[in-house]
């Protein structure tokens, strides 16, 4: 990792600025927010969260720093993954390696590294594969955008009540009911790069209670036919030219069934993506037997929620499975194979279970308790050559995981709000108990100042610990503690703000390395060597009018390095600023527009990709009563920039796309277009 310099003094001042601003509103005259009902929750428009603390509560009352993105921003602003809706998201960025999406959060994305410090829920259930623990936001999540109802970005470690992963954020997907689609819709679209895409989304609730939502997409893109990387520019390597390498096919179909008190949840999805970038010393530009990477997911999850005498009981019940298959091909020494090809694979099969009950008691309290299990079937990766004088790799596993978990809500004033829990987890390897607190002072019925205290660990995943075969047997989890103060207040109808300063130490993270052997050669192997300090301030603005105006706009100032070095981590930039911008334009009629900034980032090679600019614009316009048109542009002044290759690649970095654009056609063919 590259090591940069102590904040600058205008650094310091803003964190005092935010930390005066809060105190100075925190003496305002105290309102019980817990008084308030829902309908005067959404007139004074404080959003509800659920993944905060596993039940709805108001943002301002969550231990953590919540962003909450709606259906309705997904559909005017034209994302399409959901690494494009956390890239509109204060203090998230996204690495792409032409491959899959990397989540970067309050300056930690270290080039390599899987997702593997962000949990992925989709309606409360894990997603993270039991393989390689990774949260999936590209297309290889399986489960078109089109279907979220909304997505919490929940800030901080949260480990207290879900464990692993749960490390950096959580990212929690609620999905669309039956009753909010009501009715039938298609989307056709095509665009730039050879894309194109087929979507049926429907859903009702029934006059027996019953409500059904499904999607299903088919899409494909060509991707860039001609990709340049210097470090391949030689004759013998179509001077660093890659042709055609870039394409993506993908079809998923989710569903969801909800009646009475049980819910069900279905998800089957498939990605095949080229890959052009001759990861892992591949032959660059090899056309007969391209790299590839495809990706299967199947979810089948389900829930019972009843009320027995004043206890809310939760029943959870899921079944996961996770195919990965790699093929890499590489120059070959025996003539009988022209092409040394590898199959990489991976499979990951699960099921699990869960209890929760919460439940009010006297002195204003709500307690949260509950339990989970967790058995890996199957754990297996191997690695096989088409050359059977090649070693192969095979590596059959599987493992079980228990947890219990408690979490206490305590109002001691109108104006106080306590918030304590505590989770421990037991792994055939370790076991571990983390905690959560917050102190939440409300000054208002609509603003909130927190005091946010987190522990959070990451177990090392079935690829960590034996895909190489010597990884030493004291691999432990990584570790981190976060502290932090945030103010946020909604002002009318019209206006929130929240402003929030952090600091927190990782450590014991675990990194691909060399370590002793009972032999003068040592091992490689995946070992606990690095602690990281950060520090950050994130400020954030939105404004809504009546008339439909939405102006959002954030900057966040962020510092993270290795311990007592003097550099900042590779791929962490400096300073983040997002703004965006919908205008309606009549019924159905919209246009908006989204700005995203990210400072200059270090490599691994010791250099720098410089600073990155976008604006993304998206559009849409009634053209008959059942049909609407829609378009977007991205990167709309053909920006050209790069993201930080990883250890795995030859380039230093890798090169992103330009200018691209779609149209499409939405048609009603039941019920309201939405």
């Amino acid at each position: 990792m590259c090591p940069c310099g102590r904040p600058t003094v205008r650094a310091r001042h803003l964190v005092a600025v935010a930390l005066i601003w809060a105190t100075s509103a925190a003496a305002q005259a105290p309102q019980d927010l817990g008084s308030l009902g829902l309908e005067d929750l959404m007139r004074l428009r404080v959003q509800q969260v659920f993944g905060a603390s596993e039940r709805l509560q108001p943002v301002t009352e969550a231990p953590s720093s919540v962003t909450i993105v709606t259906a309705h921003e997904i559909a005017r602003h034209g994302y399409r993954t959901l690494a494009d809706i956390l890239r509109s998201v204060r203090g998230f960025y996204i690495s792409d390696d032409r491959n899959y999406g990397y989540v970067g959060v309050r300056g930690f994305a270290r080039p390599g590294d899987y997702n593997t410090r962000i949990l992925l829920l989709v309606n409360g259930h894990r997603i993270n594969d039991g393989v390689y623990d990774q949260a999936p936001v590209g297309a290889d999540l399986g489960i078109d955008v089109a279907i979220f109802d909304r997505v919490e970005i929940i800030r901080g470690p949260a480990s207290s009540p879900y464990g692993t992963s749960a490390f950096f954020a959580v990212v929690n997907v609620i999905t669309r009911s039956g009753a909010s689609l009501n009715g039938v819709s298609a989307d056709l679209d095509a665009g730039t790069l050879g894309s194109g895409m087929a979507r049926l989304t429907g859903g009702r609730r029934f006059a027996n209670g019953v409500d059904l939502a499904v999607s299903g997409r088919m899409e494909r893109s060509d991707g860039e036919t001609r990709l340049y990387f210097p470090a391949f520019d030689t004759a013998a390597t179509n001077h660093g030219v890659a042709a055609h390498l870039d394409g993506e096919r993908v079809v998923d179909v989710y569903a969801r069934l909800t009646a009475g008190n049980v819910a069900l949840t279905g998800v089957i999805g498939e990605r095949l993506k080229d890959v052009p970038t001759a990861s892992f010393g591949t032959t660059f530009n090899e056309q007969a037997e391209s790299e590839q990477t495809r990706d299967r997911r199947t979810a089948i999850a389900g829930q019972y929620n009843s009320l027995f005498g004043g206890t809310h009981l939760v029943l959870d019940a899921g079944f996961d499975r996770y195919d990965y298959e790699g093929r890499y091909p590489f120059v070959s020494d025996n003539a009988a194979y022209p092409v040394l090809l590898n199959r990489d694979r991976a499979q990951g099969i699960r099921w699990n279970g869960g209890i929760r009950l919460v439940r009010q008691l006297p002195g204003a309290q709500a307690l949260t308790a509950g339990g989970e299990f967790y058995d890996n079937l199957r754990q297996n990766q191997s690695s096989i050559y088409n050359d059977p004088g090649v070693p192969s790799v095979e590596a059959l596993h599987s493992s079980r995981q228990a947890a219990v978990y408690v979490q206490d809500e305590i109002r001691v004033r109108p104006w106080l709000l306590l918030n304590g829990g505590v989770r421990y987890d037991r792994y055939e390897r370790f076991h571990r108990a983390t905690p959560r607190a917050a102190v939440i002072v409300s000054p208002s019925t609509s603003a909130s100042f927190k005091y946010l205290y987190g522990e959070a660990f990451r177990a090392p995943n079935a690829y960590e610990l034996y895909y190489y075969g010597t990884t030493p047997p004291e691999l432990q989890p990584e570790f981190v503690r976060t502290n932090e103060f945030a103010w946020e207040q909604y002002t009318g109808e019209w206006l929130r703000t929240s402003a929030s300063v952090y600091h927190y130490v990782a450590s014991q993270l675990i990194t691909f390395g060399s370590f002793p052997s009972d032999t003068s050669v040592p091992l490689f192997g995946f070992v606990n060597d690095s602690v990281i300090k950060a520090r950050g301030l994130e400020l954030e603005g939105e404004i809504r009018t009546k008339r439909g105006l939405q102006v959002l706009a954030s900057y966040v100032l962020q510092d993270a390095r290795p311990a007592g070095a003097s550099a900042a981590l590779t791929n962490s930039p400096g300073h983040l600023a997002k703004a965006r911008i919908e205008v309606p334009m009549g019924p159905r009629a919209f246009a908006s527009a989204e700005w995203q900034f990210m400072a200059e980032r270090s490599t691994l090679a010791g250099g720098t990709v410089g600073a990155v600019s976008v604006v993304n614009l998206a559009a849409g316009w009634p053209i008959a009563r059942t049909l609407t048109l829609t378009g977007s542009i991205r990167n709309l002044f053909d920006h050209a920039y790069a993201d930080p290759g990883s250890d795995e690649h030859l380039p230093d970095s890798i090169p992103q796309t330009g200018r691209t654009a779609r149209v499409g056609l939405r048609w009603a063919i039941t019920g309201p277009l939405r």
